[in-house]
């Protein structure tokens, strides 16, 4: 039994999650960001005081071998009413930790009701206040404005948290006990590096002897990583790890127009990331989904949706080999 840690956020761990559960022979512990102050979740977040359910609601159906009514449910978005835009999942996940006072305790519950085949944890316990610095001295705060800001045109300083976030002890067994860790695919300033920045996950990692997979990134987004090659990710990430990564996952697949013209709709120029790699760790491989994905039109509540993903079989493909390989 080979033990899988993925970390991230958002559709990024969906997609790998949805591919990897079907992996024979593997212990899954799915470690999601906590930064998120936007849509539905964040909404909850705000009003309520809870932790935010949105991504980690998205691992729970991802992982979920319950029926396709109960995964559709735990999607469902309210079209009308005072609820509209919420999600009905959101709101399941938030009501969990209200009765049981604890955020994890209802985790736990709602992973046994959508019996979900692995983890999930909440990467730290701690309210995850993000926040981006520039070199101007300029401070964005919140997740949810630093993914509408321009963090190019003048340049990052430091992004951190505004308070003290330590990593989930849960979360530190998941990753030392870890034979493989996947950091990735996502959103990288917004749901991949605010993992990377909990106090505690540094040293975690130093510590592990797990292989570390890096999915490059399929596209880049509008003012946070414009023009971005795929050694450009790779770089930035071993600067927060503090030590190389073992497999890097790079596609091979060529884009549709409709998909590249889909995008830059809503992302602008410089969308798609180039591969400049000469690595003997890299692997290239066909890994794009040909589905368009659209948001959709319930969702009121403002949400960036990509419309260039991986596919989760081709992911979970290349990961089993890596895995399997001798």
């Amino acid at each position: 039994m080979k033990n899988i840690v993925t970390i991230g956020g958002g559709t990024g761990s969906y997609t790998v999650l949805s591919g990897l559960k079907n992996i024979p022979g593997i212990s899954i512990s799915a470690l999601v960001s906590m930064a998120d102050d936007g849509g539905s979740g964040g909404a909850l977040r705000n009003e309520l005081g809870v932790l935010p359910p949105g991504d980690v609601r998205l691992c729970l159906v991802a992982l979920s071998e319950h029926s396709n009514v109960m995964r559709e449910l735990m999607n469902y978005r309210f079209k009308e009413g005072t609820l509209v835009g919420h999600n009905f999942g959101n709101i399941f996940l938030a009501a969990f930790e209200k009765v049981t006072g604890d955020f994890t305790k209802g985790l736990e519950i709602a992973s046994e009701i959508l019996k979900i085949k692995g983890t999930v944890i909440p990467i730290t316990k701690n309210k995850a206040e993000l926040a981006v610095s520039l070199l101007d001295g300029k401070v964005f705060e919140g997740e949810n404005n630093i993914q509408n800001a321009d963090l190019q045109s003048v340049g990052i300083k430091e992004v951190f948290y505004k308070n003290k976030v330590l990593l989930n002890e849960y979360a530190k067994v998941a990753i030392l006990k870890a034979d493989y860790v996947i950091l990735g695919p996502g959103n990288y300033f917004c749901s991949i590096v605010p993992n990377l920045i909990v106090k505690g996950f540094k040293e975690t990692i130093l510590e592990s002897k797990a292989k570390i997979i890096l999915p490059i990134n399929l596209t880049n987004k509008s003012g946070h990583t414009t023009n971005w090659k795929a050694s450009t990710y790779l770089k930035d990430v071993e600067k927060y790890l503090e030590k190389p990564v073992d497999f890097i996952l790079v596609n091979k697949d060529t884009l549709s127009k409709e998909q590249i013209e889909c995008y830059k709709i809503e992302e602008g120029e410089g969308v798609l990331v180039e591969d400049d790699f000469n690595d003997s760790r890299v692997i290239r491989t066909h890994l794009l989904s040909h589905i368009i994905f659209e948001k959709p039109k319930e969702d009121v509540i403002p949400s960036t949706k990509g419309f260039i993903r991986h596919d989760s079989e081709k992911l979970a493909e290349c990961i089993e080999k890596i895995i399997n390989k001798k």
